[in-house]
């Protein structure tokens, strides 16, 4: 056991932050619609004009879209989530940022794919309220969830400016420099023994063609 846990204890750590952000986002929306539902208006402000805590039954996507629509928003989650899934199975070598960044998106989208198989809605209650006091925006309210899915999104962004480079998403992604390092230096060996082999062939035929003229004089 302690063998396996060495030898996969990358992607041992991988699942447990995948499962441990899941627990964060439900138990945060259990904790918060307790609190929330014997509030009247269903609303606390944390920070007045900064930060509130609104109890929210979102039955559609962000910002109302596709309301009602739970099924499909179900289905079109699902299939998301399972792509996710098989990129972090079939790229298990790509770079970490990468590798976070689609675990967050995971963990996410399943967790509000629980809400909406459990409830039918999507508990929200993040309520921006700093957004419309100074910048006159009346932002979607959110669970963490959503958070993680865009902090992830802002990594995918920069990795994709700043970090990204070909053959990151190729199959077991990038070679380390380690491995890099041996395979020019196992590469320069095979170029040098294959010129002293060609070296070795001349010299042979030179020998060669001496001994014939000296048997024809």
């Amino acid at each position: 056991m302690l063998d396996f846990l060495r030898k996969y204890r990358v992607y041992v750590f991988e699942i447990l932050f995948a499962v441990a952000a899941i627990a964060v986002d439900l138990v945060s929306k259990a904790a918060a619609f307790d609190i929330l539902e014997d509030v009247p208006g269903g609303s606390i402000a944390v920070a007045e004009g900064i930060f509130s805590l609104t109890m929210t039954r979102n039955y559609g996507a962000s910002f109302g879209v596709f309301s009602g629509k739970t099924t499909l928003l179900s289905a079109i989650t699902g299939i998301g989530i399972a792509l996710v899934l098989v990129v972090l199975i079939v790229r298990p070598k790509a770079p970490k940022i990468l590798r976070y960044s689609l675990i967050m998106i995971f963990a996410g989208g399943l967790g509000n794919l629980v809400d909406r198989i459990a409830f039918g809605y999507v508990r929200d209650f993040i309520d921006y309220t700093f957004l419309e006091t100074f910048f006159g925006i009346d932002f979607a309210i959110g669970n963490i969830a959503d958070i993680f899915v865009m902090i992830a999104m802002g990594m995918l962004i920069v990795y994709m400016i700043f970090g990204y480079k070909e053959g990151d998403l190729s199959k077991g992604g990038r070679l380390a420099p380690q491995a890099v390092t041996v395979a020019e230096e196992r590469g320069e060996q095979v170029e040098a023994d294959v010129v002293e082999e060609k070296s070795e062939e001349a010299a042979d035929e030179t020998v060669e063609k001496s001994g014939a003229r000296e048997e024809t004089q």
